[in-house]
């Protein structure tokens, strides 16, 4: 590594740095006196508050770093440009572009670094403190709840199962509907209860009723193939946001409820933005180098950043929204606000060097 480019490494540490504790310090802060009533309300413990801000820090980091990345960049060629080092490289045959260069090549390799943090210390930071606001300080089980009115489909199968337990393997009230080949329905199949094994279900006292002959038959026992596992239905009806699933259990959960025939746009959506997300720190760092291209003070630049930074993610929250509700295709939505605003910025940077 060169020595502006350690220089420049050494220096945006310093300015990250310093946003990234003064960001997070007013998170916490807020966070602290929206839910202190409630957890003092609730009888919980020091220990256990402490715990849940403590696992609140991941999360926080992976939601603000794009716009502190920003941010630093921002300041950092702003206080560069106003104690004349720039124009000191400029004087040195350094053009801009070196700078530049190493910031986006910088920003890449932070994404990568954001992007696996985000997985694994950002996700579990996402359950333990959801855990916590709903067990300990709502006092309420979500995992344990039953699962209702259930539709999926599996090969020749439809299935409609009233109410399950999937941690105990369980159900009541199930409904199969069997289609022969032309896809009409050749079998209705119903049972009080039923059970769950890995390769099978099991009806109890099972009424099998055949469309074609109005035959009608009852059977205390009566296994089906059928291998769908409800517990990815488990997920989908909890209370943890899908943000906090991992990716690779998302990439399965979506695969298993296709099989199913499930609406998986939400999934999908959240699975998109898990990379979109963290991306978006390669696309600020863009738009930073944009704005410096147009503006030059320091104070005019950091104002415009946050209303940038405003307007960015409205329009990812939007495409979002959108994408969940089946409006625009997953990928569009979550990739929205970085496909436009990415665009605008590269315009920007191409058309200034040009000049």
């Amino acid at each position: 590594m060169s020595i502006l480019n350690r220089y420049l490494l050494r220096q945006n540490l310093y300015y990250t740095a310093i946003l990234l504790f003064s960001g997070m310090m007013v998170y916490l802060i807020v966070d602290f006196v929206g839910r202190m009533n409630a957890m003092v309300d609730a009888g919980i413990g020091p220990g256990l508050v402490l715990k849940y801000f403590i696992y609140k820090v991941p999360l926080i980091v992976a939601q603000i770093m794009p716009a502190i990345f920003m941010l630093g960049v921002l300041i950092q060629i702003a206080l560069m440009s106003r104690s004349n080092e720039l124009v000191a490289l400029e004087s040195s045959a350094v053009s801009f572009k070196r700078p530049a260069g190493f910031f986006i090549l910088y920003a890449l390799v932070f994404f990568l670094v954001l992007l696996v943090f985000s997985e694994t210390l950002g996700t579990r930071g996402e359950q333990v403190t959801r855990e916590i606001w709903n067990e300990d300080v709502r006092q309420r089980q979500a995992d344990t709840q039953a699962l209702k009115d259930i539709w999926f489909k599996e090969r020749d199968y439809l299935v409609h199962v009233k109410q399950a337990q999937p941690e105990e393997g369980t159900g009541d009230a199930v409904t199969v509907y069997k289609k022969d080949s032309p896809g009409s329905i050749q079998e209705i199949i119903q049972a009080p209860e039923f059970e769950i094994q890995p390769d099978r279900w099991i009806l109890n006292d099972a009424k099998v009723f055949q469309t074609v002959t109005l035959e009608r038959q009852v059977l205390d026992r009566l296994e089906l193939d059928i291998r769908t596992d409800l517990s990815s239905f488990s997920f989908v009806a909890s209370d943890l946001p899908y943000r906090a699933w991992a990716f690779f259990t998302l990439s399965a959960l979506i695969s298993q409820l296709k099989e199913s025939g499930s609406n998986v746009e939400k999934l999908s959506t959240a699975l998109h933005s898990k990379i979109a997300y963290p991306f978006a720190l390669v696309v600020m760092t863009l738009l930073a180098l944009a704005i410096f291209t147009r503006i030059r003070n320091i104070y005019s630049l950091v104002t415009l950043a946050l209303v940038i930074v405003f307007f960015y993610y409205t329009v990812y929250v939007f495409g979002v929204s959108y994408a969940e509700e089946g409006l625009v295709a997953p990928f569009a939505g979550a990739w929205a606000a970085n496909m436009l605003f990415g665009s605008l910025s590269i315009i920007q940077i191409f058309f200034m060097d040009r000049r």
